[in-house]
């Protein structure tokens, strides 16, 4: 299970000394673009506006985020809903308090396959090995739901870990058919003529259901309620700066995915309508797909997992 590989890293992260008294904040991501609020409430400022130090500490995938998260060496992390979803089912007290961005969002997010692969469709991936970034996580399990529902049978794809930005090369040296990828390197995979989109397979998620969450541990929330709601002004300010500032935004995605800024200009922004989490509205989905999957065998209190943003 997922939440094992967490603990274990957690252990071999270690723990970091507690935030300080002005709240200082290591935030862990991962390089996506969906991320995009998080990369401009730093780098525009509004992290420390609002009282609040980030420091951005990438992170290989949602697990080893969350493992971050609950060894101390970051206080907040960005995983995607049905990994914190796995480490609830095993035993960890966490608390979400905001979305990264919403579904549907015009970001590519799906799968890209060689462009010689043979992969047209979803019943062409039966057998073969296919990359996601984390098992378990969004991108994994929305892909086989996305196969189940159109004529292929997931349980005989051959799941492998790899890491976002590797999704090009990893096509291109035939280590893999095809990648549930996402922008930006989704698209830079495609631009660059080794890979095709088969399939935006995120269009099965139902609408408003959240991408990825920020997440922190519940003890750290209790003590930092001040400091959450601080964040979440922040982000819903980047939010509205996004809207408006387009460049800034790419700008922000190339540097915290290391890539070139001419690699990003062009790909689509994520879906920032709102950043406010609402227990049914965001996560109804990821639950009932978590519980198909066997991620979790009961119904999550959700009401106790999600910090909603205070009324202005």
């Amino acid at each position: 299970m997922i939440s094992k590989k967490i603990m274990a890293l957690a252990v071999a992260i270690g723990l970091a000394p507690p935030a300080m008294a002005q709240t200082d904040v290591t935030l862990m991501y991962t390089a996506t673009a969906p991320f995009v609020a998080a990369f401009v409430a730093k780098d525009q400022g509004f992290f420390e506006k609002n009282g609040i130090n980030v420091t951005m500490q990438l992170g290989q995938n949602g697990s080893v985020v969350l493992a971050g998260v609950v060894s101390g060496s970051a206080q907040v992390g960005i995983p995607t809903p049905t990994v914190v979803f796995q480490a609830v089912e095993n035993g960890l007290d966490l608390r979400m308090f905001a979305a990264t961005n919403i579904f549907p969002d015009d970001t590519i997010s799906g799968l890209v396959a060689g462009v010689d692969s043979g992969i047209e469709k979803a019943s062409d991936l039966n057998g073969r090995k296919i990359g996601v970034p984390g098992i378990g996580g969004l991108l994994h399990v929305v892909m086989r739901k996305w196969v189940d529902e159109n004529g292929g049978d997931s349980s005989t794809i051959n799941i492998v870990e790899v890491i976002l930005p590797q999704t090009a090369d990893v096509i291109r040296s035939g280590q893999v058919a095809g990648v549930a990828s996402v922008d930006p390197f989704a698209s830079r995979a495609i631009d660059s003529g080794v890979a095709k989109l088969v399939g935006k397979y995120t269009d099965v998620i139902t609408p408003g259901s959240t991408a990825g969450v920020f997440v922190t541990t519940a003890d750290w929330a209790k003590e930092n309620a001040d400091a959450i709601t601080a964040m979440q002004i922040a982000l819903d300010q980047a939010a509205e700066f996004i809207g408006t500032h387009p460049d800034e935004a790419r700008a922000a995605i190339a540097h915290y995915t290391t890539l070139p800024p001419a690699v990003v200009a062009g790909i689509a922004l994520p879906n920032l309508e709102t950043l406010h989490l609402e227990p049914k509205r965001s996560f109804a989905f990821w639950e009932e797909l978590s519980l198909q999957q066997g991620l979790i065998s009961k119904p999550l209190d959700l009401d106790t997992l999600v910090i909603e943003f205070k009324e202005k």
